[in-house]
């Protein structure tokens, strides 16, 4: 009798378990086959990039140089050069290291004229190289011609080199 009852508890010990099983393989799965399928991440600090102006198409700096001087990280570098036509100042290359970027947002709170963000999706941003992780924001700018990227800078004196 002993026997059965072991039998019979066994038995009814699998049928629970398949239960379970059976109950789980009909649910949709939780797991997302990550290169292909992308979950949107709340609140994500993606790498920092310029906002583009809606009506020029154009980033909004001015060459202020203030994120420069609060980056705690001295992750950012930018260039400026004088205007031909007018002898104002003109953005020539604005980098960010992202090695060394902590992603604290400093850069884009003093912008006084919000000209920086965090860019959207972008978490898997990886390298085999540390060239490839310091990049030129005025690139996608210099690729399309926008008008600030055309402007005709005038030439440097030695003196204003130095």
């Amino acid at each position: 009798m002993n026997y059965l009852k072991e039998i019979f508890r066994g038995f009814w010990s699998l049928l629970v378990g398949m239960e379970v099983t059976i109950r789980y393989f009909f649910k949709k799965p939780v797991t997302v086959i990550y290169p292909r399928e992308r979950l949107p991440i709340k609140r994500f600090k993606g790498p920092i990039a310029f906002v583009v102006d809606e009506k020029s198409k154009d980033h909004l700096c001015i060459a202020c140089n203030a994120c420069i001087k609060i980056c705690p990280s001295r992750c950012m570098s930018l260039e400026i050069g004088k205007s031909a036509a007018d002898g104002k100042r003109v953005l020539t290359d604005f980098k960010v290291n992202y090695m060394l970027c902590s992603l604290c947002s400093l850069c884009i709170d003093v912008c006084p004229t919000d000209a920086l963000k965090h860019a959207e999706g972008d978490y898997d941003m990886v390298s085999l190289t540390q060239k490839e992780l310091v990049m030129d924001l005025l690139e996608p700018f210099e690729k399309r011609g926008t008008p600030l990227t055309k402007i005709p800078l005038a030439p440097q004196t030695p003196a204003a080199a130095k």
